[in-house]
């Protein structure tokens, strides 16, 4: 788990490095979240928030850039879910 933990940190950040370098306005939002699915796998994924107006309304726009689910360990239960902002660099 503690590999697989890395390996989405590392995979958060070459995202935001992708979106920074992208050319992401500076009102964009970056997060990276962590929620349980209806089947039970612990899923993280990386998102861009904005503020302002979608489709000619007033709104947030929401790019979800990474997703990946896997199945917990044999016994072990995932953990509540969390988003947590990601920082520039």
């Amino acid at each position: 788990m503690k590999g697989t933990r890395a390996g989405l940190w590392a995979l958060a950040v070459v995202a935001l490095g992708v979106l920074l370098l992208g050319g992401c306005a500076q009102d964009d939002k970056i997060y990276v979240s962590n929620i349980t699915d209806g089947h039970g796998r612990a899923c993280t994924f990386v998102y861009t928030a904005r503020d302002g107006s979608v489709g000619g309304g007033e709104g947030r726009d929401i790019d979800v850039s990474q997703l990946d689910c896997e199945y917990p360990p044999a016994g072990r239960m995932p953990g509540r879910p969390t988003t947590q902002p990601l920082s520039a660099p």
